[in-house]
C-alpha cells in the first residue's frame, strides 16, 4: 500500500508477539498466544494508545516473515505492463503450495524489474483484512502494511548484485533468496538448524542451491556484513 508520508504508529506483528511503535521509538508491546487471539491482541494494543494518535492518522503495520510467504514470478513474454504482469503473479501465486493451501492470498512484489523474474510476497487475505479492520474501528488510516524481506532488501534495491545468496535470519525458521544472472532466481523458507554455526548453514543451503562458492552471501539482518 503506497504511503507518501509517514505513519503516526506503526504496529509490528512478529510470531507471538506484537511491538507498537511511535516514530520510531517503542512504546508497548505484547504478547499473544495463537492467531485465534491475534485480532483482539492487536485491538487491545492499539486501543490503549490511540487516543495519542491524531483523528484520522495512520497506522501501519510491520509482519515478520513468519507471517509471510515469499515466491518468485518468472517473466511472461508479451507482457504489456506493469498491470498485467501484477494480475499474473496473482494468479501464479495460486499455483504455489503455501502453509494453508486453501486459504487467498494479498500479492505484491518486493523486487521487480522489466522482462526479469520478481521476488514477490503473499499475505493471507483473511489477515489482510482485520489489519484494514483494526485500523477503521480506531478511526485511523492505514498506512501502509509491510513486510520484512523488502524492509531488509531496501537499501539494496538500486545496487543489487547480479549473483547473490541473501539470507533473513528468524527465531525458528529463516529465508534464503538467490539472484543469478541479474534476476530472482530461487527463494526457500526453512527451519533453523539446531546447534548448526549460522555461516555452515547458510553455506549448506549454497549448495542445495547450487549456488558456487565464489557467490557472495550476505545475511539481511546484519546489513553489509558479507558471509563466506
Amino acid at each position: 500500500m503506497l504511503s507518501l508520508s509517514p505513519p503516526d504508529m506503526q504496529c509490528e506483528i512478529h510470531d507471538q508477539r506484537l511491538v507498537l511503535r511511535r516514530r520510531g521509538q517503542i512504546v508497548a508491546e505484547q504478547a499473544f498466544t495463537d492467531d485465534a487471539s491475534l485480532e483482539a491482541a492487536i485491538n487491545s494494543l492499539v486501543g490503549q494508545h490511540a487516543s495519542a494518535i491524531p483523528w484520522l492518522g495512520k497506522l501501519s503495520f510491520w509482519l515478520d516473515s513468519s507471517r509471510v510467504s515469499y515466491f518468485t514470478v518468472p517473466w511472461q513474454t508479451g507482457v504489456s505492463g506493469p498491470e498485467e504482469f501484477r494480475s499474473f503473479a496473482a494468479t501464479f501465486a495460486t499455483t504455489q503450495r503455501f502453509g494453508n493451501s486453501d486459504a487467498a492470498f494479498r500479492t505484491a512484489f518486493i523486487s521487480v524489474e522489466y522482462a526479469s523474474t520478481a521476488l514477490a510476497a503473499a499475505i493471507d487475505e483473511q489477515l489482510w483484512q482485520t489489519l484494514l479492520l483494526v485500523s477503521r474501528k480506531w478511526r485511523l488510516r492505514t498506512g501502509g502494511i509491510y513486510v520484512e524481506l523488502h524492509s531488509q532488501l531496501r537499501p539494496w534495491q538500486r545496487r543489487l548484485p547480479d549473483n547473490v545468496l541473501f539470507c533473513l535470519r528468524g527465531a525458528q525458521s529463516s529465508i534464503f533468496a538467490s539472484r543469478q544472472d541479474g534476476q530472482w532466481h530461487q527463494v526457500w523458507c526453512l527451519n533453523n538448524e539446531s546447534g548448526m554455526d549460522d555461516n555452515l548453514h547458510l553455506a549448506l543451503v549454497a549448495r542445495l542451491m547450487g549456488i558456487g562458492s565464489h557467490i557472495p552471501r550476505y545475511f539481511l539482518n546484519n546489513k553489509g556484513y558479507p558471509k563466506g
